[in-house]
């Protein structure tokens, strides 16, 4: 019997299993690998099928902030057990009007001396990144690097490494049942049974709709695309010093973009990464929805939408071809993960990463694990910022609404 199983093996869930098994747990993994053909995947999908997210280190909030700093704590020794860089990039680069900054410069001025974050103006922007840009009245937040940009299937492999370096057993299957009587018993889509004392739910989106729950949590899960343009090698070398940049662009069809400089992909290609929210996104609840969309969603019908604003930002860019990837965000009722009890004493959540799982998997793996291994919530952080909510408790939606709403 082991100690703690670990259902789901994404960004959080190997995080997770790593920290309870470097504590001397006996753990199992319940990892169901990334589809070899998506359009054909029969199983649950994962958010972490990807080279390049984007991992700052200022935030706007003392919570948000501490998961930061315990996030780039954490590079070294997740590194450590990596098979290919996982943390890249020079720096990071927020780009917004004033009006528009989310709390970041008020964030910036709030550091103590010697913070390192430059405060760029229009025309300063406009010097330090003449290939890119920006609309008038943009505001630059400079943080220094390296490492703002991550990996994120580097990422999930080095934690599952790591995890099993220290004792950790992981099962490439899929968990379709639990029971909580004596003690925890999750049963696998081939029938295996998995006896443990407790359990650590890491589901992410699919979580409502895994079988897994007597009652759904307070979640919804918002379809997410990336525009992806490949270049050839003499561009992809004149983009190669650009930071990894959120940039708040005032645009009716597109919205809080994310880009990641040019990187090359497992195929071999080099692509210009331009995620975004659009007026194409909408809200997916249902597991056959959301396996739908991973699987054959039209995220190329976007294209003509989301393309000019990456041309606009980068005048005279000459691209070989596009393309997109396709991702559902799991979004909580209060904006943070639920970390919390579900089954005292049995059965923990770790659910809904909010489209910030990937920067600070790590620190929320830890604290999963500490909740987990102490059956109490023993952190200096504060509990209620993670509690678990409902479906039906949901007063307020915390974070964006879909572009079309705003």
């Amino acid at each position: 019997m082991f100690d703690v199983t670990v259902i789901g093996g994404g960004m959080i869930g190997a995080s997770a299993a790593r920290h309870l098994a470097e504590v001397g747990l006996g753990i199992a993994v319940v990892a169901s690998p990334e589809p070899v053909d998506p359009a054909h995947h029969a199983g649950p999908f994962g958010a972490h099928y990807d080279v390049t997210r984007l991992s700052p280190t200022v935030q706007a909030g003392a919570v948000e902030g501490e998961l930061a700093q315990r996030a780039l704590a954490s590079t070294a020794s997740i590194e450590e057990f990596a098979d290919r860089p996982v943390f890249t990039g020079p720096g990071h680069l927020f780009v917004a009007r004033p009006e528009d900054d989310e709390g970041m410069g008020e964030a910036v001025r709030s550091l103590p001396d010697g913070h390192g974050v430059e405060v760029l103006d229009g025309p300063a922007l406009a010097g330090r990144y003449p290939a890119m840009r920006f609309q008038p009245g943009m505001v630059g937040y400079q943080e220094s690097g390296p490492g703002a940009c991550l990996d994120p299937r580097a990422l999930v492999a080095a934690q599952l490494a790591a995890a099993k370096a220290a004792g950790a057993h992981v099962v490439a299957c899929r968990a379709v049942g639990m029971s909580t009587d004596a003690t925890c018993t999750v049963t696998l889509d081939d029938g295996t049974r998995i006896e443990s004392r407790r359990v650590l739910l890491a589901t992410g989106a699919f979580t409502n709709g895994s079988g897994l729950l007597e009652r759904p949590l307070g979640m919804r899960m918002k379809t997410e695309m990336v525009l992806l343009a490949e270049l050839a090698a003499g561009e992809a070398e004149r983009l190669a010093d650009l930071p990894p940049t959120h940039y708040a662009i005032n645009d009716a069809r597109v919205a809080d973009v994310y880009m990641a400089p040019p990187t090359t992909y497992p195929d071999g290609s080099v692509l210009l990464k331009w995620g975004a929210n659009t007026i194409h996104d909408r809200w997916v609840e249902e597991p056959a929805d959301i396996a739908d969309w991973y699987r054959n969603g039209d995220s190329d019908a976007a294209i003509p939408t989301v393309r000019p604003s990456m041309e606009g930002t980068f005048p005279g860019l000459e691209v070989l071809g596009w393309q997109t990837q396709r991702c559902v965000v799991a979004y909580t009722g209060h904006g943070m993960p639920y970390i919390d009890a579900l089954v005292p004493g049995k059965v923990y959540l770790a659910i809904g990463g909010n489209g910030r799982s990937a920067k600070w998997a790590d620190p929320l793996g830890a604290l999963a694990a500490s909740l987990v291994e102490a059956g109490e919530w023993v952190d200096p952080l504060p509990a209620d910022r993670f509690r678990k909510l409902y479906a039906g408790e949901v007063a307020e939606w915390a974070g964006r609404e879909l572009l079309t709403d705003r």
